[in-house]
């Protein structure tokens, strides 16, 4: 089986004035960061020190917001209801290099996004976490087959103890928001 990087994805938090100054102090060592705050006067300040890691998972009206909020980032993460939205970003040329996650919470789910040109897909919650419904379960991972799981990102609960047994699935990765800390 061919092996790919195994994907860390930095959830932001609430965030605070603190938080962004102790992100530009130090860096956070996941890949990619998916910021999810439409009202925050902090979108510029995460725009300039990580745009070439940023996903924005924000409440888009359509692909044409889609495209002009995401201009300057290295992508996006859509909603359940943004769905239909993916191939149109994938016919722009202003997405031609940009990547399309997907939050999924079923793998019939995933197959649906990833059929319409997602890159990727969270799925959650995988372990317990607050105010997420019953837990998936590691079984739904391991039932997935290799290439599903290989365009997978396992989110909700992730600890540092579950890190090797999701990497021998050959997931894409994990995404969390507590497991960093910052």
């Amino acid at each position: 089986m061919r092996t790919t990087k195994f994907i860390s994805l930095l959830i932001t938090p609430d965030i605070s004035k603190a938080y962004v100054e102790n992100l530009a102090q130090t860096p956070p060592t996941a890949d990619w960061i998916m910021y999810r705050h439409r009202d925050s006067e902090y979108l510029e300040a995460f725009v300039r020190l990580f745009a070439h890691k940023l996903l924005l998972n924000l409440p888009f009206q359509n692909a044409q917001e889609i495209c002009t909020l995401a201009r300057d980032c290295a992508g996006v993460h859509l909603k359940s209801y943004l769905l239909d939205s993916i191939p149109q970003l994938k016919a722009s040329d202003s997405f031609a290099h940009k990547i399309i996650g997907y939050s999924a919470h079923s793998v019939e789910e995933i197959e649906s996004a990833l059929a319409y040109g997602a890159h990727y897909c969270t799925l959650s919650p995988i372990f317990p976490t607050p105010n997420k419904g019953t837990p998936l379960g590691l079984g739904v991972l391991e039932r997935m087959s290799p290439a599903l799981r290989a365009r997978t990102i396992a989110l909700g609960g992730i600890k540092a103890e579950h890190i090797p047994h999701l990497k021998a699935l050959h997931l894409k990765g994990f995404g969390a928001i507590s497991y960093f800390k910052l």
